[in-house]
């Protein structure tokens, strides 16, 4: 019996040891409600230095009879994509009696939000590692836990999160040129580059200004839109309106040459803080070509055409500031261009060839010179110098008649531009033709020195032509004038 007694006692002694932390635990449950306001942060470095009014939590003991406990809080911060928290409650006691309330400022909560307090987990969590700690877009719940220290028991029941939802801004969009656009040359310049914001809806209470930028592609770079920061800068600018007017006084672009520009979005609250705006703000880099349009000259009209000289005249374009006059033997297509010795100034709006070759076939072009450039692919007009026979014809003596005394040896091909040489002396200039092995049908063009070098539409029929482009038989005829050559 007494041993017995003896082994009761034992086991209540047993019970009363593992039951000595449960009866001085603090059962009363708290109350937790976290409150936040706008603008919410994105970076979580951010909110490691909150402003105190933007973020608090209540604590209120919910049983009156209780004393005073020390509780240890445990931050959440979830989306449906990320949760990042607190691993344990941190040891930070904070005090607490029965029926009392407490508030906790973002002073007092920063250190919840460190680095090295917390643990990220959920399928942007790598995003947010590669971003440098900035939130992804989504609805967030952010709540604190309260936890009895002396026992380790999770006391808060009742907790209220701060609901928000982050919806990142973008950059500017720009506008005004649009990408891999041409921009064409005045003088003087004005270039409007204008963009779009698309941060506003998020930007209240906040200032925004924009950084224009522009640079130089240099020739043959191809990841100019990565490097942007190593491309020659021409011009920076701040500017709170949405466009900026590059004009005059800006360094001066240069036709011909390939440009990139951005801009960045930098918006600032009274308190110093910055909006969040995707890509620190900067739009994407755009290209732009940069032209001159120099025209061709029009109306160009061929005259006065003699056995060693002939006038070229046109109209002038107003973009024209001088000209060059370029020449060559016609037929040999990578022959050499020779000019005029001197540019000839604006208002010159005629020229003349000296010191050509009778008989010969030439070709001719006029080049606009403009402020920066020239024009290009300018119009090849051809004509054909006057023989010394031709040159001195007298009045009647027109014939075109053929010479049967010449070589028979027949000319294998007639192409356009060919010369064709009659016993009289007049050379004929090939427009078409057909045929082969001598015989050939087709068109040309003449001149007359006694009708002002009026230029003679010819055409032949079945004649023949020997090796040396002269007519052996066969009559070539008149047709009607050709007034422009």
């Amino acid at each position: 019996m007494k041993n017995l007694a003896f082994r009761w006692l034992y086991i209540l002694c047993l019970f009363a040891l593992a039951g000595g932390p449960a009866r001085s635990q603090t059962v009363s449950p708290v109350f937790s409600q976290t409150l936040l306001q706008t603008p919410y942060l994105y970076r979580l470095q951010d909110w490691a230095d909150m402003p105190a009014q933007r973020l608090q939590v209540r604590l209120r003991m919910l049983d009156t009879r209780v004393g005073t406990a020390t509780l240890y809080l445990k931050m959440e911060l979830e989306s449906e994509r990320i949760k990042l928290g607190n691993p344990y409650p941190l040891p930070i006691g904070i005090n607490l009696s029965g029926g009392e309330e407490i508030v906790l400022d973002g002073s007092q909560l920063g250190i919840y939000f460190l680095g090295s307090n917390l643990h990220v987990s959920g399928a942007d969590a790598s995003q947010f590692h590669a971003t440098g700690g900035i939130l992804p877009d989504g609805v967030y719940e952010l709540r604190f836990k309260a936890y009895e220290a002396a026992s380790g028991n999770q006391v808060s029941i009742q907790e209220t999160p701060a609901m928000f939802h982050l919806v990142s801004s973008e950059p500017p969009l720009i506008t005004f040129p649009a990408e891999n656009a041409t921009v064409f040359f005045k003088e003087p310049c004005q270039i409007r580059f204008q963009w779009l914001p698309r941060h506003l809806q998020a930007a209240a209470g906040f200032q925004t200004e924009y950084l224009f930028e522009i640079a130089e592609i240099p020739q043959g770079v191809d990841n100019w839109k990565e490097y942007f920061h190593t491309l020659p800068l021409i011009h920076s600018q701040n500017t709170s309106a949405c466009f900026v007017d590059y004009g005059p006084h800006e360094p001066e672009l240069l036709p011909e040459k390939a440009y990139a520009i951005r801009v960045q979005a930098r918006c600032t609250n009274a308190m110093g803080e910055n909006l969040y705006i995707k890509n620190e703000g900067y739009s994407q880099v755009q290209r732009f070509s940069y032209k001159e349009t120099c025209p061709a000259v029009s109306g160009v009209r061929i005259d006065q055409v003699t056995s060693q000289s002939a006038r070229i005249s046109w109209n002038e374009p107003v973009e024209a500031r001088s000209y060059k006059l370029l020449y060559r033997k016609n037929g040999k297509p990578d022959a050499r261009w020779f000019s005029l010795d001197e540019e000839l100034p604006v208002g010159s709006q005629s020229a003349t060839l000296p010191d050509l070759k009778p008989s010969t076939g030439y070709e001719c072009k006029i080049q606009t010179h403009c402020v920066h450039t020239c024009s290009q692919d300018d119009v090849v007009y051809r004509f054909t110098t006057l023989s010394k026979d031709n040159a001195s014809l007298e009045c009647g003596n027109h014939n075109l008649s053929p010479d049967s005394s010449r070589s028979t040896q027949p000319l294998e091909k007639l192409m356009r531009f060919d010369q064709i040489r009659t016993a009289n002396g007049f050379v004929i200039e090939v427009e078409e033709a057909q045929g082969e092995q001598g015989t050939f049908s087709g068109s040309g063009y003449t001149r007359i020195p006694l009708l002002a070098n009026t230029g003679v539409k010819v055409k032949f029929k079945n004649v023949f032509i020997n090796k040396n482009y002269e007519l052996v038989s066969g009559s070539i005829e008149a047709e009607k004038d050709k007034n422009s050559l």
